[in-house]
């Protein structure tokens, strides 16, 4: 198992999304967004899930974040909710599909998609976030 296997993991997975096909993916938050739609990942939290007396086993939270740029046309905002729904089924499709992240970890949960509007740099994006947890076993030996 390996931490920056399971990171290039995600980073595969999240590519292979076709619907909608995303111009980026990022690892870490977005100071800048140059084209959409966008999904990143980042670290939002590790906890140690429980111990034995030779290890630790923990649990990752990171975070999936696809952005939309928002545009002032009608159509085109009721197009973004469909693409928005989309994504949040082919994220959730493609994470599945390898729940192990390739012998990375030991398991996944994916978390409720939720939605929200963020401001860079002075423009608007409708966002999309999908927390994602990882398990890995014994991830932190203890010696005596």
């Amino acid at each position: 198992m390996s931490r920056s296997g399971a990171l290039d993991r995600i980073d595969a997975l999240l590519g292979t999304v076709s619907d909608p096909t995303f111009g980026a993916v990022l690892r870490g938050e977005p100071f800048s967004i140059a084209q959409t739609p966008t999904v990143a990942f980042w670290l939002q939290s590790r906890t140690v899930s429980f111990l034995t007396l030779k290890d630790s086993s923990t649990s990752t939270t990171f975070t999936i974040r696809a952005y939309f740029r928002m545009q002032s046309s009608r159509d085109i905002r009721e197009d973004l909710e469909l693409n928005i729904w989309d994504a949040a089924v082919n994220i959730d499709s493609a994470l599945r599909g390898d729940s192990d992240l390739a012998g990375n970890v030991d398991d996944m949960e994916i978390g409720d998609a939720t939605t929200g509007y963020t401001d860079i740099g002075g423009v608007a994006f409708r966002t999309l976030d999908i927390p994602l947890t990882v398990e890995i076993m014994g991830e932190v030996t203890i010696t005596p």
